[in-house]
């Protein structure tokens, strides 16, 4: 688990390229918005806020109440990764005390209110690497739940403008498609028209 941390950084950097990539996919008719001085399209906007400031791209978007389940969630699992990190932190120095008391050192006593009442040292260490384990997973939940809720900003964003009326036009009907052995089969064509940009898919 020692690699988590670096993993994380790797999320990170991951969601701020998809975010620029993102960023350069639109298209040059693309509406523009002001953030700053910067001219950015509403999902940019969107994910660089809730980027700066978790929650604010919910805001921007209008769904305010989705803020309660954004820092309940990233509340609970940074609670859970700092009583994990004390736990390892003790149990961490317990470790090295017992170390140190096994070379020799009379001095060296574990003297953490958890890990001094260890009963072996068998049992201190698998203590120790079980709150690490946690730790690190904690982090990466931090991590991800960070991660999704620009991804949630963003998304709802792009989906602004995204026409869901009545004048969306579904159709199907019977066809003939050609087949190179035996020349023709039956089949079945299927338009959807999307009013923003007049065409059948």
């Amino acid at each position: 688990m020692h690699g988590l941390p670096n993993a994380v950084a790797s999320f990170l950097l991951l969601a701020a390229l998809l975010l620029a990539q993102m960023a350069h996919a639109q298209t040059p008719s693309a509406s523009t918005e002001k953030l700053a001085w910067w001219p950015v399209t509403r999902p940019q906007k969107a994910g660089i806020l809730s980027a700066i400031l978790p929650g604010a791209g919910q805001v921007y978007n209008a769904q305010e109440w989705k803020l309660p389940l954004v820092y309940g969630a990233l509340a609970g699992s940074a609670y859970a990764e700092v009583h994990f990190w004390q736990l390892y932190q003790e149990y961490k120095k317990g470790y090295e005390a017992r170390q140190q008391f096994a070379l020799g050192n009379s001095t060296a006593i574990d003297r953490g209110p958890r890990s001094g009442k260890e009963p072996s040292d068998v049992a201190q260490l698998y203590r120790f690497k079980s709150y690490r384990t946690s730790r690190d997973l904690w982090l990466g939940l931090n991590a991800v739940i960070y991660g999704l809720q620009i991804l949630d900003a963003v998304t709802i964003a792009h989906l602004h403008d995204f026409d869901i009326s009545e004048n969306l036009s579904f159709q199907w009907q019977p066809t003939a498609l050609p087949i190179a052995s035996s020349g023709w089969a039956p089949g079945l064509r299927i338009a959807l028209t999307v009013r923003s940009s007049k065409r059948s898919f």
